[in-house]
Order: C-alpha cells, then sequence, then structure tokens
C-alpha cells in the first residue's frame, strides 16, 4: 500500500477529474475503492468480489462474506447517512442466520469522512451491533485485511490504488493505466455489462484479467503524464459505429485517445495505419486484431484464422464472436487521411460489430471520408481559457483571463502549441505570457514556436492563391461572409472572384477555413499567425492594402451589424492606420464605454493627447474620452492632471460651447467626489449661466446635479432629483411603470414611443435608477426594484459594463437581506450568459468569484471551493487590488465555512412570483 507521502504528492487535474467522475456517473471513489480491493484479494485470502449487488462491494471468503457499504460526504458523516444500510444489513443477517446464505456475514461502512457527535457516541453505545464496522481515514487500525483504507478524497484514494499497482508484475503497463482499466471494468460489472454480468470477479482469475489489460493497451501509444482535457471532449466510444475526430498535427488526436482509452470498458485495439498501403489494409489490420481479442482465449483463434481466409472474412468471423459473447470491440485507425477511403469503406464493411474511431488530419481526403462513409468529422475543440491557465501556473507563468484568451487565440487553443508558447514564455519572457503574446502579435519574437515549425510544412503545401487568401484574411479574427472576403482578396491581390472562391474551397478542405453558419468563415487562428508572416513578406503597401479594405467593409456593415468582436477588430484597425477622427469620436461616446472597448485604445489616446501635431478639438476630446474612462477606477491624480489639460486646451484655443459644457460636468462630478462642495457650487452656477436650454442637455445636466449631491451625502436631495428624472425619461420612452413591472427587455422594447433608436435614453433612464437606489441604500432603506429595473434598462441599451455591474450589486443586495438562493439565480440567469456568451473576459473572474462566496452562504462549500481553485492559476496575473479581491474571497468562504450565516430569508411566494417576473430571463442582446 501507499505511503501517506505517496498519496499526498498526487493530484487530479480538477477539470479531468470532473470528466472521470462523470464516465463513472458520480460513483468514482466507490469504483476506485473496490479497485484496491481486488489488489489486496489474493494475499487476504479473498475468492470473489462482487459489486453492486446487496451492498457496495462484497468480499467472499471460504467460510465467511463481508458486506461493504460506501458513503462519500463533505461534511461529517451522520446517522441518517447510514440508517437506510443498517437496514438492509439487517435483513442480510437474518439470511445467514436461518441458513439461506451460506458461510457467517460481516458489515462495514466505508467513509471518507469521520462520523459526527451523535454518530460517535452511537458507535461506543453497547446498542451499536457487533457484527458492523465503521470505518473512516486514520480510524482503520483494527480493520480486516481484505478492507483496503479508507481516503479523503478520489485523488488521494487514486494515488494509493496506483502505489499498489507498482507492486505487480506488468512493468510494460503504467500502473494508473491499469488503474483506471480496473476502474472501468468494475463500473461496467456495477452495470452488468459483459464480460462480468453477474457483478462478480473471481480473485483466481485475476492474473489472467491483468494481463489481458495489458495486452489489450500496450499498442496505444502513451498517455502524457500530465493530461489536460480538451473543451467539450468527446468520449471514446459512443453509440455510433464509426467515427472520425480530426484536427491539425498539434491538436492532441493522440493524446486524447490514449488518455480516454484508460477509462473505457470496451475492448479496445489501436492501429497507426500511415505506412500501410490501401489493399494490404484489412489483411493486415484483420490478423493482429484476431491475435488480439482472441489469442488467449482456447479454440477461438484457430476458428477464426483459418488457412487461407482473406482479410474481409476474418474481419466478419472476429465480428461473429463477437456477437455470440454478446461482446463489442472498438477499433482505432490513426492517420485516416493517408489511407484510400475505398479501401476503408471495404475494412469498416467488412466488419459490421466492430466500432471504429478514425483519427485523420484535415484534408482533401477527409472529405473523401465523410463522403463515402456518410460521417461527419468530429473536430477536437482544443484548450479552454481554464486548462490553459492552469497549464501556465504549473510552468510558472503569468497571465489574467484576458491574457489566456489573446493567447488561446494565437495557437487556436490546439494543447501542443498553447503548451509551447507557454514554455516559451516561461523560459525566455520571464513567465509573462502578456509579454509573449504581443511578441507574436508583432511578429518581434525570437524563437520559433511548435506551431509555425509543424504547419509551415502545410502552408507552404499550399498553392499561390490559397497562400494569399490565409495571409489577407488572417487579419481578421472574426468570420466575413464569401462576398466580404472576396473583396478583401481583390483589393489587396487582385484576386478575381471566381479564383478566390476556388482558393477558399480548396482551404475549407484542408481544415484552414472554420465555417460558421451558411457562408461565413474565417482563417483557422491556429494558421493565422502564419498567414500574417507571409502578408509582411508581400511589403507593407499591400498589409495596408488588406487593412484598409476589411475596415472599410467592417465600417458599412456597422449600422446593421453591431457584433461585440466586428468593432473589436475595426477599433484595432483604426489604430493600426492611424485613424484618428473615428477614434476619438469614439471615445467620447457613452454606448462605446458601456461596451468596454477603452482598453483596446486608451493606449493610443494617450499618444493623441500628447501630441502638438493633432488639432486641439481632437486632443481634448481624446483627453474626455480617457477621464470618462478613469472615473469608473481610475487615478484621482491622473483624472485632475486631464482635466487641467482640458482647462488649458479650451482656454488656449478658445473652443466651444460642447467642450466647456464636458469638461465643467466633470469638474462638478470630481470636485463632488472630492466632497468639495465650494467647487461643486461654483461650476454649479456657472454650468447653469451658460447651459443650453434644451430638453436633452438640461436632463444630463439634472443628472449631474443629482450625482453630485449624492457624492457630497445629500442622499435625501439626490432621491428627490432622481425621481422626477425617471418620470420625465418614463415620459420621453412612452412607458408607464406598469409596462415594466413583470416584463422582460424583449417584452418592454414593443412598448417605446416611435421608432426611432432611444439607446441614449434607455441608458440615462437606467443610470437614474442605479443612482436612486444607491441613494435609498444609503439612507437605510430598501431600494425596492430600482436595481432589477435598472438592469433591464442596462440590457436594452446594450451598457454591458453598467449591466454587469448592477448585476453584481443586486446580487449583493440579495445577500444583505439574507436571500442567498435569490443571489444564485441572479448570477447563475443573468450575469453569467451574459458575460460568457458575449466573451466579456475582463468580466470574468470578478463575476465567478463572487459566485463561489454566493455558493458558500448557499452551503455548497465544496462547489465554492472548486471554483476558487479554478481562478487559481489567473492569480499572479492579476493586478495587486484584483490578487486582494481574490483573497478576500477565499477568506469569506473560510468564514463562512466555520461560522455559518445567517439562514435564508424565506420570501414570501407573493414576492418570489413578483421578483420572478421582474429579474426574468435578463442578459445584453
Amino acid at each position: 500500500m501507499a505511503s501517506a507521502t505517496e498519496v499526498e504528492n498526487f493530484n487530479l487535474d480538477s477539470r479531468q477529474l470532473a470528466r472521470i467522475e462523470a464516465v463513472h456517473r458520480g460513483f468514482l471513489y466507490q469504483h476506485l475503492y473496490a479497485v484496491a480491493c481486488l489488489f489486496q484479494a489474493g494475499a487476504a485470502g479473498v475468492t470473489h468480489i462482487v459489486v453492486e449487488n446487496d451492498e457496495d462491494v462484497e468480499l467472499v471468503f471460504p467460510d465467511k462474506r463481508i458486506y461493504a457499504q460506501v458513503k462519500t460526504r463533505s461534511s461529517h458523516l451522520i446517522f441518517s447517512d447510514i440508517d437506510g444500510a443498517l437496514s438492509r444489513f439487517d435483513a442480510i443477517r437474518t439470511e445467514h442466520a436461518e441458513g439461506r446464505r451460506r458461510g457467517t456475514a460481516e458489515f462495514v461502512i466505508i467513509s471518507n469522512s469521520a462520523p459526527g457527535p451523535e454518530l460517535a457516541d452511537r458507535l461506543k453505545s453497547e446498542a451499536w451491533p457487533s457484527d458492523v464496522g465503521l470505518l473512516w481515514p486514520g480510524n482503520s487500525s483494527a480493520r480486516e485485511e481484505a478492507l483496503p483504507a479508507p481516503w479523503n478524497s478520489v485523488s488521494e484514494g487514486f494515488g494509493a490504488c496506483r502505489a499498489a499497482a507498482r507492486s505487480l508484475p506488468f512493468s510494460i503497463l503504467a500502473p494508473e493505466t491499469l488503474v483506471w482499466k480496473l476502474s472501468g471494468r468494475i463500473m461496467a460489472a456495477a452495470a452488468g455489462i459483459e464480460p462480468n454480468p453477474n457483478h462478480t470477479f473471481v480473485v483466481q482469475e485475476l492474473p489472467s484479467l491483468f494481463e489481458q489489460l495489458v495486452i489489450q493497451l500496450q499498442d496505444f501509444p502513451a498517455p502524457p503524464l500530465r493530461y489536460r482535457p480538451q473543451d467539450k471532449e468527446p468520449p471514446l466510444v459512443t453509440e455510433h459505429r464509426v467515427r472520425l475526430v480530426t484536427g491539425f498535427s498539434g491538436a492532441g488526436k493522440t493524446s486524447w485517445v490514449s488518455q480516454t482509452a484508460l477509462h473505457t470498458s470496451d475492448r479496445l485495439a489501436y492501429y497507426d495505419i500511415a505506412d500501410i498501403s490501401g489493399p494490404a489494409l484489412a489483411s493486415s489490420v484483420a490478423r493482429e486484431l484476431a491475435a488480439r481479442l482472441f489469442g488467449k482465449t482456447s479454440g477461438k483463434l484457430g476458428e477464426i484464422l483459418l488457412p487461407g481466409a482473406t482479410g474481409t472474412e476474418i474481419l466478419f468471423a472476429i465480428g461473429r464472436h463477437l456477437a455470440e459473447s454478446n461482446l463489442t470491440a472498438t477499433l482505432v485507425l490513426d492517420n485516416a487521411h493517408r489511407v484510400p477511403a475505398t479501401d476503408l469503406v471495404s475494412l469498416i464493411q467488412a466488419s459490421p460489430h466492430l466500432h471504429f474511431v478514425l483519427l485523420a488530419q484535415p484534408n482533401p481526403a477527409v472529405a473523401r471520408i465523410e463522403a463515402t462513409l456518410g460521417v461527419q468529422a468530429e473536430p477536437l475543440l482544443g484548450w479552454t481559457n481554464e486548462t490553459a491557465a492552469a497549464e501556465g501556473s504549473s510552468l510558472g507563468c503569468k497571465g489574467d483571463y484576458s491574457t489566456y484568451e489573446r493567447l488561446l487565440k494565437l495557437t487556436g487553443g490546439l494543447p501542443l502549441y498553447t503548451q509551447n508558447a507557454l514554455k516559451i514564455a516561461a523560459n525566455n519572457y520571464g513567465g509573462e505570457v502578456i509579454r509573449l503574446c504581443v511578441a507574436l502579435e508583432e511578429r518581434t519574437h525570437i524563437i520559433e514556436t511548435a506551431q509555425e515549425l509543424i504547419l509551415a510544412e502545410v502552408f507552404e503545401g499550399y498553392g499561390d492563391d490559397e497562400r494569399r487568401a490565409v495571409a489577407a484574411l488572417s487579419l481578421s479574427d472574426v468570420p466575413l461572409n464569401q462576398s466580404e472576403a472576396s473583396d478583401v482578396l481583390n483589393a489587396s491581390f487582385a484576386l478575381e472572384k471566381p479564383a478566390a472562391a476556388s482558393a477558399f474551397r480548396r482551404l475549407r478542405l484542408t481544415g484552414a477555413i472554420q465555417v460558421f453558419g451558411v457562408d461565413r468563415f474565417k482563417i483557422h487562428d491556429a494558421m493565422r499567425p502564419l498567414g500574417r508572416a507571409h502578408l509582411d513578406s508581400c511589403g507593407a503597401e499591400t498589409v495596408n492594402k488588406a487593412q484598409e479594405a476589411i475596415r472599410d467593409l467592417l465600417m458599412a456593415a456597422l449600422p446593421r451589424n453591431h457584433d461585440r468582436q466586428r468593432v473589436f477588430l475595426l477599433l484595432r484597425l483604426f489604430v493600426a492606420l492611424g485613424n484618428i477622427k473615428p477614434l476619438v469620436e469614439m471615445a467620447t461616446d457613452e454606448i462605446f464605454h458601456e461596451l468596454g472597448y477603452m482598453g483596446e485604445i486608451t493606449e493610443y489616446l494617450n499618444v493623441v493627447a500628447a501630441s502638438d501635431d493633432i488639432p486641439a478639438g481632437d486632443r481634448f476630446w481624446a483627453l474626455d474620452g480617457l477621464v470618462f474612462a478613469h472615473f469608473k477606477d481610475g487615478d484621482d491624480e491622473d483624472i485632475r492632471a486631464k482635466l487641467d489639460r482640458m482647462d488649458e486646451l479650451v482656454r488656449r484655443n478658445d473652443l466651444g460651447l460642447s467642450e466647456r459644457l464636458a469638461v465643467g460636468m466633470k469638474r462638478m462630478i470630481f470636485a463632488a467626489r472630492a466632497k468639495d462642495i465650494v467647487t461643486v457650487r461654483a461650476t454649479m452656477a456657472e454650468l447653469s449661466r451658460v447651459l443650453p436650454q434644451t430638453p436633452q442637455h438640461l436632463r444630463v445636466a439634472k443628472y449631474n446635479y443629482a450625482y453630485a449631491l449624492f457624492e457630497l451625502g445629500f442622499k435625501d436631495d439626490c432621491v428627490t432629483a432622481t425621481l422626477d428624472l425617471i418620470v420625465e425619461y418614463y415620459d420621453l420612452l412612452g412607458l408607464r411603470l406598469g409596462d415594466v413591472m413583470g416584463n422582460n427587455p424583449d417584452e418592454i422594447f414593443p412598448l417605446l414611443r416611435g421608432d426611432e433608436s432611444h439607446t441614449d435614453d434607455l441608458k440615462h433612464l437606467a443610470d437614474a435608477l442605479d443612482l436612486q437606489a444607491k441613494a435609498i441604500k444609503a439612507t437605510g432603506n430598501h431600494p425596492g426594484l430600482a436595481h432589477v429595473h435598472a438592469l433591464k434598462f442596462y440590457s436594452m441599451a446594450h451598457s454591458l459594463d453598467s449591466f454587469v455591474r448592477v448585476g453584481q450589486e443586486l446580487v449583493d443586495d440579495f445577500v444583505e437581506r439574507h436571500d442567498y438562493i435569490g443571489a444564485r439565480d441572479v448570477i447563475e440567469r443573468n450575469l453569467m450568459p451574459t458575460i460568457l456568451g458575449l466573451k466579456l473576459a475582463g468580466r470574468v473572474i470578478p463575476v465567478r468569484s463572487q459566485y463561489a462566496v454566493v455558493l458558500a452562504y448557499c452551503g455548497a462549500f465544496d462547489e465554492a471551493e472548486a471554483e476558487m481553485a479554478r481562478l487559481l492559476p489567473y492569480e499572479s496575473g492579476l493586478e495587486p487590488r484584483g490578487q486582494k479581491e481574490l483573497q478576500n474571497q477565499r477568506d469569506l468562504i473560510a468564514e463562512l465555512k466555520q461560522n455559518p450565516p445567517p439562514p435564508q430569508w424565506q420570501m414570501p411566494q407573493r414576492i418570489r412570483d413578483q421578483l420572478d417576473r421582474n429579474r426574468g430571463e435578463i442578459s445584453v442582446p
């Protein structure tokens, strides 16, 4: 058995553990415990081991039978957890006493957690049955030799089983491989599936079983020492008889198949058919497969390998014998794209009882395989952000969620390329992933990546038109339709539409193009770096033509397509092309800030604001945009300095009324935040003197006045001011309060007055509701549905930043009044779908850490701690404030675990129904 040190040093990756537990349907601890029993059975005198019969695990001896019930709990074991088991023990005990079962009966409860105080007292009482034992970690000294000591967790249990497997004489097979395969056999036996349909393992036959597993897997490639699962990773065996799994070299196909083979109870065989000629395929595979499956079965191999039998006949005989034994087998064929599709068809049609998994690289042969076999390729999706961060953390890299999202775009998320890039970051960029990303994007890195080396051969195999298509379209990380893509190629390389269409078709067959919907596509992320390098080699003029072509088509489509990723791309092209005017115009647009784009252009706006070569008006509005952004989370000294520069530009260049109002409003808010009431009053008086008396200007001024009142501490006055403003906006929009109560945004939109866009007015109404809610809370009262309604209007105005911020405040409101279920519902139903659906990378960690705390308030401490564990790899890449926030959340969860919060507030059903109707499925469209 493993030492304590061996067990503690082993940890399963959290996503891998979740995937394996899903395979085992939640019984992984129990299945591993049965595996441990198999390893100890011979030395302990056990003759048979039965799983999922009367009890979870039953150990059969010549003269007795031990019935074991396995319990896993996240807290102390209590009597109600085992009451049912004790009743069953009574019934089984009677069966033995009355002679209907041979031998004596003993009973044991295996638990991963210690008994609670009340159960501990029962164990010591005389009423506790003498033949029932309870074992838990650290309390198993008096246990039966055949019963392994319980473990605290699945990871610890796997480590103990792995250590035990090392003692077996099968050095060719990694011990962890044997453990996983045995746990798969246990799972199958528990379900009554062949080859153990009676749920029983005969101890005398275990050496033969171990050897069978060794033979079955010895031809599979060895799985990586630290395997990390891919996004939505498929199982190896499904109900589909023929499957085609595709991916570039580096996509992790072989690693996936070797890892998933460990957890599959089906009979398996693996062949790399790259160097087998098509005509010899059936014969080569058939003879080896027959020896693999039936080599140890008396008489069967001779019946299958009849003299003169063809490969097709052998395969048919294999299938017949499998069917007679009620068995199935899956054959993995690697490099299937290297064999003619017709030969694959012959192989597959000759063996209707076999399942096939074909591994292939995307190329024209894959399309022929799909068409010939009538299957659809299943591409592996690569690593998720969370998986890449875990790998980076293990290598000593630092990066936040946004940085890893950037890296995945550069590598296509392909495991080999992402892992290689992280190793380069660790060894050559001080572990800073952002520095590597910048170097890759600007093509200033000096270490060639595995991605470049591997895909260079693929890229060089393309014709001139295909290389040009990849080069020009590598600038776009969003899908374009065929007409748009053709226009880009024509502007960049004067390539006519028929030639472009031909190039697109060929690139699609090779997997270089990813198709979305009917006719939208983009270059595969993994191929884009090579395309960009080729574009640069064509000269600056060609690069400029391609950038301008994509910019122009994005601008033309912008009025009808506000896709967030397209806007991001447009901003980057404005910066690359030095287009100052549209950037400055966007920076002064409130909605632009709400969409979260400022991070893309802040550095560029700083350059514009500091340049004497830029017109004074453009410099002023660049500063205005920066100050607007800084008000949310910026440095006060920086804001003051920028406001002074704005004042100076107005004064020296005699700028107009709009500029004077803009800087005046911001001066007033800044003074209010500093509690400088003298400056606030002076600024208010000056603004009142010059302010145009239009309804729009007056509404904006009223809001700013109300905000200043709030910052100065005049909360009641702020509530009154915002109430008047809210009524005014409702009237402007043609809405009544009853139109909003109980309706979701999609139901409110048709009620708006007229058919013009109300985006700004909706956003300003939400701002007023949000401010009113803050002021009411500051007076010690409850804001009612103000935050909920603000969330609706922010959603309608596409105000992403405020939507998430107010949503998080609403969660805090629920927690403060002890409605933890309501808080969890807001995050799960509204916030998480929005940040994930719209890829708001900067918001992911704050919302998920808040979610972990809410889970703790709900008593789901295991889930809360698991969520915080998944965020740990990002922590070193955060700013100090972000690191402090994560640590505070972690401390709060620990505190709640030790000192539970007040009980869940039981909201009257009438109020809950009303709140559910108002909260609804609110997310930003």
